[in-house]
């Protein structure tokens, strides 16, 4: 097409540059007349199709250029005259097209046909190729970041649905914008159905109105952690931790809400387990500390307010001063003895028991002894096992809680005590660190003044109390508690101000009570000890000369008086040195009475120990005024009277008695002796 444009018409060279313009196109182009002949074309269509220069010339037949591509196989399998026969007559229709063709060499043209006003058409051919392969390439791209996408949202999803935490994106108006599992479940829902929904639609509406408050914070942009009491449906509470985080964009205004909430039940329930306790524990060290001191103080109150009281006697002047004080003082000695109770845990004495006969057992006495405007009612469920427990402890324990009840009612309403199986689930069992198993369950209630949260949490403490003062120990439902976890059960309260309260106890049943786990060894009661002093009734005329050891001056003093009543000769000690001292000078004492807790190498135990084997025919009773100091020896002075501080010169006389009384020696007890 590019001919010398010399010697020839002007029309001639005007359509030689037309032809020489169109050969800068990036495109291919090619005019066919009506009869479907070439009249006119550029060197690019012959390049994209690869057409010999030769197959195109003016006057080129349409048909011509098809059947060079049928032959090479551009148009794929079949006889190549009717693929140009077709190609050939859809041209004739000269209707506008576009189309792509992909060839063989994977080249991809898009081929547009325009017919003209005069008859035939003009069609452009575009290379498309380069940009096909770039559009192939990002939507692989786009397939493979969405699939990224979608994965890393499937992950994150199964993240936050596994995550030991409620998530949820909640709007400034309170509308859940999403919610992972563990959220929506714990409102017995799915996420789906309660994302797009209003928060007051699944939350309680106290948990809101308490909740309220921390949004406000929130919503101005604070960060704010707190906790709380959550009702969730079917009346379970649980303790919520929360972690709440404005969302904020580029403008600074909050929009919505991140939360967080994490279940603390188990951890506060832990935590009060663990301080209850370091709390007994350090009572326990604390009783044991001073019960010596304290007893030793009130044996000499008593042993010198008892003499008073019989010198004085049936006087106007006993009777108003020094009763009372002996009163007082026997009360003083009573309540550490409580302590020391409860503080040690002291071996009881179960077996298998049928609370629904031991509850109205303790209702009849109970009737008979609260006011009559405060009405007991017992409901019995029939499918209540046997628990295994100190009948009498539990009996104490419900007694305990009556009067509490009482005072809360100020005598007036009423107290309902019912029983029943239960089943404990494992995750209630984790909870309350009990075995899975069949319970015995006790719900006290009573429809009285109720108490606070505060009260609540700390209504186990001991010497904890509501009540006006001198109107309560604080030690009774200290006892109780103590009571439920020597059984191995376990306790707890509900309690609303002006709405009552609810104790809920669970005690195990005989079938899961393990019967042959090895029992801890009991100590000597203070009643078996009396078992013991009075079950000697053989009466010695002989009196005995007595050596008292006590490092304490005024408390000998007491003890001194004691024994002489008694009409025994005595001599005393500070130490169990100076005692040692004495019995190797003197020899006609026939009985050392020593306090065990002495200063000093050798405490009482020791000197109880030395005698036995130095002077086996000597006879030793031990006294103090901490329990826990006579239980802990038991087992090395079994056969050697104890008496407990403050004791009556009564007790005193029996256990010399009981100290001169003949032995039978036991086989196999290496320190039974002929004494």
């Amino acid at each position: 097409m590019d001919q010398p444009m010399r010697g020839k018409s002007s029309e001639h060279r005007h359509s030689d540059l037309v032809l020489q313009g169109l050969g800068q196109l990036e495109q291919g182009i090619t005019i066919f007349d009506a009869d479907l002949r070439l009249i006119a074309w550029n060197d690019q269509f012959l390049k994209m199709y690869d057409y010999p220069a030769e197959l195109a010339f003016v006057g080129a037949d349409f048909a011509s250029f098809i059947r060079y591509n049928a032959q090479r196989g551009e148009y794929g399998p079949g006889n190549h005259e009717e693929h140009v026969a077709r190609r050939v007559e859809t041209a004739r229709l000269f209707q506008p097209h576009s189309i792509e063709r992909a060839r063989p060499n994977g080249q991809i043209l898009r081929v547009t046909g325009n017919p003209l006003p005069a008859g035939g058409f003009v069609t452009t051919y575009t290379d498309v190729t380069e940009r096909r392969l770039q559009e192939e390439r990002l939507q692989q791209l786009v397939a493979e970041r969405t699939s990224a996408l979608q994965l890393s949202e499937a992950r994150l999803k199964l993240i936050a649905d596994e995550v030991p935490a409620g998530i949820a994106h909640v709007d400034r108006n309170m509308r859940i914008l999403y919610a992972n599992r563990r959220f929506a479940a714990a409102y017995g829902k799915t996420p789906e159905e309660i994302i797009g929904f209003p928060a007051s639609d699944v939350l309680h509406p106290r948990t809101l109105q308490e909740s309220a408050r921390f949004f406000e914070q929130a919503r101005r942009g604070a960060l704010v952690d707190f906790e709380m009491r959550v009702e969730l449906p079917g009346g379970r509470f649980k303790d919520v931790r929360t972690l709440l985080r404005p969302e904020t964009p580029s403008s600074g205004e909050v929009i919505a809400f991140y939360l967080l909430s994490i279940d603390v039940t188990r951890r506060k329930a832990t935590m009060s387990a663990l301080m209850g306790a370091q709390k007994m524990d350090a009572l326990g060290r604390m009783a044991s500390g001073i019960s010596h001191d304290f007893n030793n103080l009130l044996t000499i109150i008593l042993g010198n307010l008892g003499p008073l009281a019989d010198e004085l006697g049936d006087s106007e002047l006993t009777r108003e001063y020094v009763s009372p004080a002996i009163s007082a003082a026997r009360r003083g000695s009573a309540l550490t003895r409580r302590l020391l109770t409860l503080a040690r845990r002291e071996q009881y004495d179960p077996e298998p028991t049928e609370i629904d006969t031991a509850v109205a057992e303790i209702c009849t006495l109970l009737r008979s002894s609260i006011p009559r405007e405060l009405h007991i009612e017992q409901r019995n469920r029939s499918d209540a096992p046997k628990a295994v427990v100190d009948r009498a402890q539990l009996e104490m324990a419900l007694l305990n809680l009556a009067m509490n009840a009482r005072d809360a009612t100020e005598g007036r309403g009423r107290i309902v005590i019912e029983t029943s199986a239960y089943d404990l689930p494992a995750q209630e069992a984790e909870l309350l660190h009990l075995p899975v198993g069949e319970y015995v369950r006790i719900r006290f209630s009573d429809d009285g003044c109720g108490m606070s949260p505060e009260q609540t949490e700390r209504v186990f403490e001991p010497f904890y109390t509501s009540k006006a003062a001198g109107s309560g120990s604080g030690l009774g439902l200290s006892m109780v508690y103590g009571f439920v976890k020597q059984s191995n059960g376990a306790i707890s309260v509900e309690s609303t101000l002006g709405e009552g309260s609810h104790f809920t106890i669970l005690l195990p049943s005989a079938a899961l009570h393990r019967s042959d786990s090895p029992a801890a060894p009991e100590l000597a009661t203070a009643g078996a000890q009396s078992e013991l002093i009075e079950s000697v009734a053989a009466t010695d005329d002989e009196q005995a000369l007595i050596l008292l050891v006590e490092d304490d001056r005024e408390v000998r003093r007491t003890i001194r008086r004691k024994i002489g009543a008694i009409g025994h000769p005595l001599v005393e000690a500070d130490t169990a040195d100076e005692a040692l001292d004495l019995l190797a000078r003197i020899e006609a004492v026939g009985v050392v009475l020593t306090d065990v807790d002495m200063p000093g190498r050798m405490n009482g135990i020791d000197l109880a120990c030395h005698l036995r084997s130095a002077r086996p025919d000597l006879r030793v009773v031990l006294m103090s005024g901490q329990a826990a100091l006579l239980e802990g020896e038991q087992a090395a002075c079994a056969d050697v009277p104890m008496l407990r501080k403050p004791f009556s010169t009564a007790e005193l006389s029996a256990a010399l008695a009981a100290a001169r009384a003949p032995k039978t020696k036991t086989a196999g007890d290496p320190l039974a002796g002929d004494i």
